[in-house]
């Protein structure tokens, strides 16, 4: 049975029936694909450098004969892979990008296609540009073993209690009720697009209720919630909170320190795609990315193309996977950005390791008057001023000029706005007229996830 079925099935029983899954082990539920990933884990946890490259030299090999084997665009490389150790041969491949894929995705799937399980997924497509993909299988079960194994450095095992708040399907919802179980990961998912000022109570009563030990989602929603505990002096409600780990967007230092404040625990962030070839989270010691050795090869390139070598040179991630053989990529551009950083660590592991990861939303524009680009990071402010807006997102549909979008909570005055305004004069001058727009909501996206730039037809 096919991956999609299973969760076709599974979604359609009964709750006491879905609930009956808590009396199995998670690993059998998963799957074997899931118990090889995890069955890994210790080996990895103390290898050796050496010893990581050499499992790293192995797998690459593997995918490097299979992809020269049968993807149309590789084949001509064969002979590099044949004659240069993987590592090396790998910097004979050339660097591929969403819109190569887009452009014509035959070209990227192996010959036997029709004979490895498979099925489609979409990236979230936040700039409205989405991207389909092929996964083996057992993606799904590999998938969730990498994040467990991340997962554990801040003590969690899937029979750990938490509390979700990730753009799921709410199909069933009732007034009031903005959450529903899901037994198999014994977790209670929470709605992050009905989270308001008029809802937040409910939400805080009913996590009081469920006691999760862990929270986990996107930051955009745990950082309203974090807002709203902190302005209501809540935080003694969940001293049993362990961590808080988030995931599937960027996540800003301001955001961190208020989910940490709000819920007294660790905040830890994980790094990954949908296209599954990079997977990080910083560790017990160091909150300095550690990538997961078996799960692909990363690289650091610069903006002339070379790999960075050395400790603090800067560059995009560009990931080679070593899992999917329904769409194997190599070398492919994530479009996000990092620090790369000395592969030891204080805890052991001897990973490669990167830091000060910059997001794909970050790269967002705006356009002055002039015609100069202002990135979304530039923007990014400090302090007080926006203390009393829940959310904001910019709204540009002319060169020059941008509209801030705000959710206020109580107390937002003609004074926040002033302040606001002025501190937006002081970065960008005359380049843009910015003026705030109070409003009701700020619409997320299918998935759930805040797409903090909107553009009107005029750009």
């Amino acid at each position: 049975m096919s991956f999609p079925l299973k969760r076709r099935v599974y979604e359609s029983l009964p709750l006491g029936l879905t609930r009956a899954v808590n009396l199995i082990p998670f690993s059998w539920i998963a799957g074997r694909a899931y118990r090889e990933v995890m069955a890994r884990h210790g080996a990895f946890e103390t290898a050796s450098r050496e010893d990581v490259l050499a499992y790293q030299e192995r797998t690459l090999g593997e995918t490097l004969a299979f992809v020269t084997d049968q993807v149309p665009v590789y084949r001509s490389l064969r002979s590099a892979v044949e004659r240069l150790k993987p590592l090396e041969a790998l910097r004979e491949f050339p660097v591929v990008d969403k819109s190569a894929l887009q452009d014509d995705m035959r070209r990227y799937l192996p010959r036997d296609l029709e004979k490895i399980p498979h099925y489609e997924i979409t990236t979230g497509g936040t700039s409205g540009n989405q991207l389909h993909l092929l996964v083996d299988d057992a993606s799904q079960s590999v998938e969730t073993a990498f994040v467990h194994r991340l997962w554990n450095r801040v003590g969690y095992t899937p029979r750990c209690r938490k509390a979700t708040f990730r753009g799921v399907p709410f199909p069933n919802l009732r007034p009031g009720i903005y959450w529903q179980p899901n037994p198999i990961y014994n977790e209670l998912q929470f709605s992050p697009f009905h989270m308001s000022e008029s809802t937040l109570k409910l939400y805080v009563d009913e996590l009081v209720r469920y006691d999760p030990s862990y929270f986990q989602g996107y930051p955009s929603g745990i950082d309203l919630l974090a807002k709203y505990v902190l302005r209501n002096d809540l935080t003694r409600l969940f001293k049993r909170v362990r961590a808080v780990m988030l995931g599937s967007e960027a996540c800003s230092p301001a955001q961190a320190e208020r989910i940490g404040q709000a819920f007294d625990a660790r905040v830890f962030p994980t790094y990954g795609h949908a296209e599954r070839l990079i997977i990080s989270g910083p560790c017990e010691v160091s909150d300095v990315h550690h990538h997961t050795p078996d799960y692909g090869i990363v690289e650091i390139v610069a903006e002339d193309g070379s790999t960075c070598r050395s400790p603090g040179e800067r560059g995009e991630l560009v990931g080679t996977g070593l899992l999917n053989r329904s769409l194997p990529l190599v070398r492919y551009r994530t479009g996000d950005f990092a620090t790369l950083a000395e592969f030891y660590c204080d805890c052991g592991r001897h990973w490669d390791r990167f830091t000060d990861i910059e997001g794909r939303w970050k790269q967002d524009m705006l356009e002055g008057r002039s015609g100069a680009r202002m990135s979304i990071a530039a923007l990014n402010m400090h302090g007080e001023i926006f203390s009393h807006v829940a959310r904001y997102q910019y709204y540009q549909d002319a060169p020059g000029r941008c509209v801030l979008r705000v959710m206020t909570t109580p107390g937002f005055s003609e004074a926040d706005e002033a302040a606001i305004l002025e501190a937006y004069r002081a970065k960008v001058g005359d380049e843009l007229d910015m003026s705030v727009e109070v409003v009701d909501d700020i619409p997320l996206t299918e998935r759930g996830k805040l797409k903090l730039l909107e553009r009107g037809p005029g750009v």
